[in-house]
């Protein structure tokens, strides 16, 4: 029963360790840092068909003063309060009744090298914005790349007036915060390929 059980491990063992290795050799067309589809590429991952996928942020800040919503005292609910879908977050930002202006307006209504499928980065794809920022920095320089200002997501929190930020100055998802509605923060706009 021993050496059964010596094999079973050791195929278990194995079939781990060929998974990993096959993983650490996997081999990208695109990379963090890559301009690409009028943007630049913040994060990229394979799916379980080997086919590539990622995110990528707009070559500039949209705005750096500009308010979450306008509607800032009413509570949209879960439709904009996913972490990691901010497309479905802008589109209930921007059809919330009373709705004139926002971040997620100015994302939606962006276009770059003919694509117009921006919209405002969630808070898990703002953290994604923010760990790219030494690489994405790098390559816009200064003036385009990432300042050490909070920027918004268009994630809402579940008080009402409130919605999630992120602190580039010393990011990391522990350095979101919640803010008013109507404070004015950065913006920079992301889209997925």
């Amino acid at each position: 029963m021993k050496k059964a059980y010596t094999i079973i491990a050791f195929i278990i063992t194995t079939t781990i360790f060929s998974q990993v290795q096959s993983f650490e050799n996997e081999v990208f067309i695109h990379n963090v840092g890559d301009l690409y589809k009028g943007g630049i590429i913040v994060s990229v991952y394979k799916d379980t068909n080997k086919e590539e996928h990622g995110l990528i942020c707009s070559l500039i800040d949209l705005s750096t003063s500009q308010i979450w919503s306008n509607v800032d005292q009413e509570q949209i609910g879960i439709t904009a309060q996913n972490r990691t879908d901010g497309q479905n977050n802008t589109l209930a930002i921007i059809n919330q009744t009373g709705h004139e202006t926002s971040a997620a307006k100015l994302c939606d209504e962006y276009i770059n090298e003919g694509y117009d499928d921006w919209y405002l980065p969630a808070i898990w794809e703002l953290n994604e914005c923010y760990n790219a920022m030494p690489i994405v920095n790098q390559v816009l320089g200064d003036a385009n790349g990432f300042h050490l200002v909070l920027y918004c997501s268009s994630t809402e929190d579940y008080i009402g007036n409130f919605a999630w930020y992120e602190d580039f100055n010393n990011g990391s998802k522990n350095e979101a915060f919640f803010y008013y509605k109507n404070d004015l923060f950065s913006v920079r706009a992301v889209r997925k390929f």
